[in-house]
């Protein structure tokens, strides 16, 4: 009977992270051309121009490292070398596979129950926080599956991404406001003058920024999917990953998941960040492949010899020379 062992598949995990990046451009497509269309529709050329502008000056606002973040913003420490050897290791080991210029910076937050890791910075200041309750939880294999997946999110400049779709949903919801308040202003004037506006336009004024949001949030959904298909990239080891999910799965649970399984409202999953655990689960299972072992060359060893053992000891009888022989040369 053939034996099979379970083996990354290289070209599905390509097909995967290619289709995702995909989604993710389509996205930000999406998301610039709705803020496009808010201000082209509130104040014609010049609003998409003041629009574009703005956009401009927010990718240019250079954030506060990842490091600063997790200080003051969530009361972290650093992690230092001696106080983690293994662990920097490891980070070294995967920001190298990464082609990173550096490892990330390791922080650790002060949270004894709350399972957590995230990455923040660019390439070139790169940090990753983890909660002390997450390092306690999670085995070295499942650990370095969940160091990967963040360093995939830096690899992929997913702090740039996402900060380009919040620019253009934050445009479009200030847009947004400022066609209503307009609108509510001159509707009057406008009903007097025997004119009504267009009901596409206000029918995006008001339903784009929540729309906005959406593909905020779908598009995080795909990032996460490519991380992983990075982590693996990073690991060749998707069982690993899939056992890191699971576990915190069933540590932490998925509040989401509680909320949606309660109410039987599915659509509630359109507000996650995070894809459910049993789709990325899935995934995973996608970018593994069984591949038949050879049987192992076995040895021709004579059977069945009269008198013989099947430890191939000989029988005890022969000339005294011969067992003499044999006692002191085999």
């Amino acid at each position: 009977m053939a034996a099979y062992r379970l083996a990354l598949d290289a070209a599905a995990l390509a097909r995967q992270a290619r289709w995702n990046r995909w989604q993710s451009a389509l996205l930000l497509l999406g998301l610039t051309a709705l803020a496009a269309l808010t201000g082209l529709v509130v104040a014609g050329p010049g609003g998409l121009a003041i629009a574009a502008g703005l956009a401009l000056l927010l990718m240019l606002f250079d954030p506060a490292p990842g490091g600063a973040m997790f200080r003051r913003l969530l009361g972290g420490v650093p992690l230092p070398p001696e106080a983690a050897p293994e662990l920097h290791a490891m980070v070294r080991i995967l920001a190298r596979r990464a082609g990173l210029p550096r490892a990330p910076a390791l922080f650790l937050l002060p949270s004894p129950s709350l399972l957590q890791a995230m990455a923040a910075g660019d390439r070139a200041r790169p940090s990753i926080a983890l909660t002390y309750a997450l390092l306690r939880a999670l085995p070295p294999r499942e650990l370095a599956a969940v160091l990967a997946h963040e360093i995939a999110h830096i690899r992929h400049g997913d702090v740039q991404v996402m900060r380009l779709a919040a620019a253009a949903a934050s445009l479009t919801r200030l847009m947004g406001a400022l066609g209503a308040a307009l609108l509510l202003l001159w509707l009057p004037v406008l009903l007097a003058a025997g004119e009504a506006p267009s009901p596409a336009a206000i029918l995006l004024l008001m339903a784009g920024p929540a729309l906005g949001d959406l593909l905020i949030l779908s598009l995080s959904r795909r990032r996460e999917l490519l991380a992983d298909a990075g982590a693996v990239e990073l690991t060749g080891d998707p069982a690993g990953l899939a056992a890191a999910l699971a576990r915190l799965d069933r540590l932490q649970g998925d509040d989401w998941e509680r909320l949606a399984s309660r109410s039987g409202a599915r659509w509630l999953r359109w507000f996650r960040t995070h894809p459910t655990i049993r789709e990325r689960i899935a995934r995973l299972s996608e970018a593994v492949v069984a591949v038949p072992v050879a049987p192992r060359a076995g040895r021709m060893l004579p059977t069945g010899l009269p008198g013989w053992a099947e430890d191939g000891t000989a029988p005890p009888r022969g000339p005294l020379a011969q067992r003499l022989a044999r006692r002191w040369l085999l």
